[in-house]
């Protein structure tokens, strides 16, 4: 066996208290006023801003413990990943650590929380002094000798496709049941059925559903090693694309950074076209919102493509709001009254909810 791992939308009403995320983060119903310490900072930096250049130096692992691979999924051949995002301290030790992305038992999730809390980082550095970062780290549990697809896989997986490719609902929806059903797929196995999950919902499902499955099979950086370079691309194409209609921008401009690696210049220039529209987005003061929906987690994670947004139409319950930015780490409670600013330094950020499952709301960042 063997463990991988690696780093890695309405209008808002104008009278919400508009609360600074600053250095020492004090959000409370005061509105936008600014502390003469603040101006005397604001005067200072603007003083030095010529004198020197800001240097930024992100975390990265120095002594990144390799899990144990979970016993019992070890005996039935199981395999699977998990995406854990948190925060390093100054002193390079990990905190705050979520589990955003995973693929098979919760048992793995247990195993990476365990190794990482256990790691230490080089933190990340602002003109050579430690502060507070965001990081992310994957953690992949391989059975070696396993890559590849059994041949009762590659049978089925092809009925499911001709299904697919005939029109044929039916066929295809038990077809896919059946693989579904089984809880012993290998990565290799679990890319390729979300390959056809995504073929499926293109037809018969919705854009949510396309798009959840694409993120599976190609979302993460271990992808690229078990699909042809050719099916990988095109699938990482419609995957911009999605992202972009649904706008998750700054997830579509990750992508799109994994494309601009791959993809020629005249292949290129359509998504550059949408990629610059974006920038001009990401620059104004025009508002967009998204949806959110818990649905059966206690948590909600988006990443912010604008540094301020505010959270409205809540129809369940919101507790806390937690940001992993590049260069700081915030938790507050959450106030419905209350829009927020990011100072732009501190991005790109990760806001992540927590709350009731079932909760609904209308992210507007702006």
């Amino acid at each position: 066996m063997s463990v991988l791992h690696g780093t890695g939308t309405n209008p808002p009403t104008r009278n919400a208290v508009l609360c600074v995320l600053g250095a020492a983060l004090a959000c409370a119903a005061f509105g936008d006023t600014q502390t003469s310490d603040d101006t005397a900072a604001n005067g200072a930096e603007a003083e030095s801003s010529d004198l020197a250049l800001e240097l930024y130096a992100s975390p990265y692992g120095t002594d990144v413990v390799t899990p144990t691979y979970p016993r019992f999924a070890l005996d039935r051949n199981k395999e699977g990943w998990v995406r854990l995002d948190f925060m390093v301290d100054p002193n390079g030790r990990p905190y705050e650590i979520a589990v955003t992305e995973s693929v098979g038992d919760e048992a793995f999730q247990r195993a990476a929380k365990r190794a990482l809390e256990k790691s230490t980082f080089e933190p990340a550095r602002f003109n050579g002094e430690p502060l507070d970062a965001g990081h992310y780290q994957y953690y992949h549990f391989e059975i070696d000798g396993s890559i590849g697809a059994r041949s009762w896989f590659v049978t089925q997986y092809r009925r499911l496709m001709k299904a697919i490719g005939n029109g044929d609902r039916e066929g295809a929806a038990r077809l896919l049941d059946q693989l579904e059903s089984s809880d012993t797929l290998n990565l290799y196995e679990d890319a390729f059925l979300h390959v056809a999950k995504s073929g499926y919902y293109a037809t018969w499902g919705d854009q949510h559903e396309q798009l959840a499955a694409l993120n599976r099979a190609v979302g993460h950086y271990t992808a690229e090693k078990r699909l042809p370079e050719s099916l990988y691309l095109s699938l990482q194409r419609a995957r911009f694309l999605l992202l972009v209609q649904s706008q998750d921008f700054q997830r579509a401009m990750y992508t799109f950074g994994t494309l601009s690696e791959k993809l020629d210049e005249a292949d290129l220039a359509p998504l550059q076209a949408v990629v610059d529209k974006l920038e001009t987005l990401r620059l104004d003061d025009t508002p967009y919102t998204v949806p959110g929906d818990f649905g059966e987690s206690f948590s909600w994670s988006y990443s912010l493509f604008k540094n301020e947004f505010l959270l409205d139409d809540v129809n369940g319950e919101i507790e806390e709001i937690k940001l992993r930015c590049a260069k700081k780490y915030v938790f507050l409670r959450f106030d419905p009254d209350l829009q927020y600013e990011i100072k732009q330094d501190y991005m790109p950020c990760r806001v992540q909810l927590i709350g009731d499952p079932g909760t609904t709301f209308r992210l507007t960042q702006m």
